[in-house]
């Protein structure tokens, strides 16, 4: 097997019926670090193809900026940032030449990628969503140990980095807009992430969005299985309960849904908080783990009841068998069984040409149609679909808005719409900073909801 996967990507984003959109998507495909060390990577970074080089050693590249709503209406609603390190050998007529410093500094393996998904679905507001979006990539390569090739020390990495990034929200928290009542923020945010290098699959998950496989068992087989990689983080789970309840919480139903309990002084209490205070009982979050959410802090065990540690697991990736992964909200999931899923994207790419929708579109506007269908306000709903490909089998027609993605040759080969790869060309926008954004992300009412394509 070689040791290093090429897949077809796409995502897709849509506020459905609800007023805001909270949910998120952060794509980051990377260049490994090499003699560097893990703190300071990268100093220096650029984009790709196309793309110009930072003039500022420091500056950061975002996926989560907006365009102007006309480039938006030509594109698909989530972006992606291929990053890497320059040398001055590699630089070209792309970017300015790098320092000494940095050259010496950064070595570029092209021969080792990274790549990092993760679906963000916020809920009590955006605060949380975007700030995981933001940071918790950067959090997570600083842990030691996420660069290992023991699989138990990445894993130990990744629950870390996702408790460094809560609890630099709690830091954030005195800046979030208040509740209508006057409280501290009650954002919180789900994440489901996977990074892959190599041909190994790393997830970290907390919430009830999921991660999801399609699986090919036998060649004679004619539709796939699906293979559920995380498991929704629900309150009325036993594990889940027993560590709420030990930790002074509780679960309650309200409506027919468990949630956790939040337990706050009565609004109209003054002064500091004492046994006889009058404590109300809210049944509030049906999630039992999410980053943010700090109201559920409890100040006599000094945990908080909603947990920001993730599941984790690792997979070894063989594009003979897995064939799809899929990364969704509860939107997606709450209207389409993962078999279902799986097997849409197994029949589209038969089916559908060159010309046609991406799959994580087609996911989510299906989704979205069952959501009218059952008369239902529908949730905000967003999808990122890997589609692994044989290396050297036989080629797949591009869809719309979907982009190869070759971890073994390297960012310089990454390619972009428009090439030899890809039948449809996307539209893209230049902004000041010299990036490139493919795609944009649409909430609250600053935009319209985008529009599925019929098919």
């Amino acid at each position: 097997m070689d040791e290093a996967i090429v897949f077809r990507m796409s995502a897709f984003s849509e506020q459905g019926g609800r007023k805001y959109m909270e949910d998120v998507v952060e794509i980051r495909i990377e260049y490994e670090p090499t003699a560097s060390p893990v703190e300071d990577y990268p100093k220096s970074q650029r984009h790709g193809g196309q793309g110009k080089a930072e003039s500022e050693p420091n500056k950061q590249t975002e996926t989560h900026e907006t365009h102007e709503h006309d480039v938006a209406a030509e594109s698909g609603p989530a972006s992606a940032v291929w990053v890497e390190s320059l040398s001055n050998e590699d630089s070209g007529k792309h970017s300015a030449p790098a320092s000494d410093d940095t050259v010496a500094e950064h070595v570029v393996d092209t021969r080792k990628s990274v790549a990092f998904f993760a679906v963000f679905d916020g809920h009590g507001g955006r605060e949380a969503a975007h700030f995981a979006q933001e940071h918790l990539w950067d959090l997570l390569k600083r842990q030691r140990g996420f660069w290992s090739k023991d699989h138990s020390e990445v894993c130990a990495a990744l629950r870390k980095g996702f408790i460094a990034c809560h609890h630099a929200m709690w830091k954030e928290l005195p800046e979030w807009p208040k509740t209508i009542t006057g409280l501290p923020s009650t954002s919180g945010t789900t994440a489901s992430v996977i990074v892959i290098r190599g041909v190994h699959m790393y997830v970290a998950h907390v919430g009830d969005s999921a991660v999801v496989v399609g699986v090919k068992e036998n060649d004679s087989d004619i539709t796939l299985q699906a293979l559920e990689v995380t498991q929704d983080h629900k309150p009325e789970l036993p594990k889940e309960k027993e560590r709420i309840e030990r930790l002074g919480g509780s679960v309650m139903k309200k409506s027919g849904v468990n949630r956790v309990v939040w337990k706050r002084p009565r609004l109209t209490h003054n002064g500091p908080v004492r046994r006889s205070t009058v404590i109300d009982q809210i049944p509030f979050l049906a999630v039992a783990r999410s980053l943010g959410d700090l109201w559920s802090y409890d100040f006599y065990s000094g945990e908080f009841v909603v947990s920001p540690e993730p599941d984790t697991t690792v997979m070894t990736l063989d594009p003979k068998r897995h064939r799809y992964i899929i990364l969704g909200s509860d939107g997606l999931w709450n209207m389409m069984p993962p078999k279902n899923a799986v097997n849409m994207c197994y029949s589209h790419d038969k089916m559908v040409g060159p010309k046609g929708m991406s799959c994580a579109r087609r996911l989510g506007c299906t989704a979205l149609l069952f959501w009218k269908e059952r008369m239902l306000r529908a949730d905000n709903t967003t999808v990122i679909v890997l589609a692994l490909q044989e290396r050297g089998g036989p080629p797949i027609p591009m869809h719309r808005d979907e982009i190869v993605v070759d971890m073994a040759t390297g960012i310089d080969h990454v390619p972009f719409p428009g090439t030899p790869y890809n039948t449809c060309e996307v539209p893209k926008a230049e902004h000041e900073d010299g990036m490139f954004y493919e795609e944009d992300e649409i909430y609250g009412e600053e935009h319209e909801g985008w529009t599925c394509l019929e098919w």
